[in-house]
């Protein structure tokens, strides 16, 4: 019994470490959140913890790198951060598990120390909605409670491959995850779309879903402007608060978190077409964001 254990005992505190190398810790607004390495210099963290702008990344080692957020998916919630010369092996990605599974959960300790305990996989499936326009497709729910030390750190098998990322999110006790293979697909889009550099048009807006004689294209949701700052790109585009952004650079946008996606890297500073729904009506714009100001 003793060897079984022992055996067994080994075997986690191995995949434990091999998970490790591939998280990193990311220092957002309030607290430290864990994060994930899924492609060179391109880490995963959940959005609701990471904001725009540039942030500390530390590496297991201790080692301290600025990281500049890429975008987030609306779709899973989770935010992309690209750090130039982070030199860490991106995770390997595990099969989806099935519930009854017993996996690990791997993390950061608010001093950067390693963070590991069992987590029995209690329900597979989906979609969540977590928006009003927006889902996760699948999702995975651990036995365990959120805890601040495994937010945005990895889910992963008996040989430390990720299962999925960690999120803040809990149902009746149960921990969200987001299983590897959505993440990795939600940061390839981000990165595609996305760039350091981060647009501003000047508008705020709200989610709407559109009453069926107005839905044009298929599209079926879009923004809702409810204001336009002066001097801005919105307003030199001629934006008026009631017209609803369906779409943008021809692709659509349901949420804010969508635009803000879109608004980075080469849609900075030219010129992008925008379709409108203004008293109901389709209509076509340009506009050319500027550069946000850091900060």
């Amino acid at each position: 019994m003793t060897d079984v254990l022992t055996a067994l005992s080994t075997q986690l505190a191995a995949a434990a470490d091999t998970a490790a190398a591939s998280i990193v810790q990311i220092q957002a607004h309030r607290r430290p959140v864990a994060g994930v390495v899924c492609d060179t210099d391109l880490v995963l963290s959940p959005g609701v913890a990471v904001h725009d702008g540039v942030v500390s990344v530390r590496r297991g080692d201790g080692q301290v790198f600025e990281g500049t957020v890429v975008g987030r998916s609306a779709a899973t919630g989770l935010t992309v951060v690209r750090v130039p010369g982070l030199g860490l092996a991106p995770a390997a990605q595990a099969a989806e598990p099935r519930p009854g599974h017993m996996t690990l959960a791997v993390g950061r300790t608010w001093s950067g120390g390693v963070f590991s305990t069992l987590a029995p996989v209690a329900v597979v499936g989906g979609p969540l909605r977590t928006g009003r326009a927006s889902e996760i497709a699948r999702v995975i729910r651990i036995g365990l409670p959120p805890h601040g030390a495994l937010t945005g750190g990895a889910l992963v098998d008996g040989a430390g491959a990720v299962v999925g990322v960690i999120t803040a999110m809990a149902i009746r006790g149960t921990t969200v995850v987001v299983p590897a293979a959505l993440a990795w697909a939600a940061a390839r889009e981000v990165q595609a779309r996305g760039g350091a550099r981060r647009g501003f048009l000047g508008v705020s807006s709200l989610p709407v879903t559109l009453p069926e004689r107005q839905r044009h294209d298929g599209r079926d949701a879009g923004l809702l402007v409810t204001g336009v700052g002066a001097d801005t790109p919105a307003e030199r585009a001629g934006l008026l608060v009631g017209d609803v952004i369906v779409a943008f650079d021809g692709i659509a946008v349901r949420e804010p978190d969508d635009l803000l996606t879109l608004l980075r890297g080469d849609r900075v500073d030219r010129a992008v077409p925008l379709a409108l729904l203004r008293g109901g009506a389709p209509v076509a714009a340009s506009i050319t964001a500027t550069e946000r100001a850091r900060g």
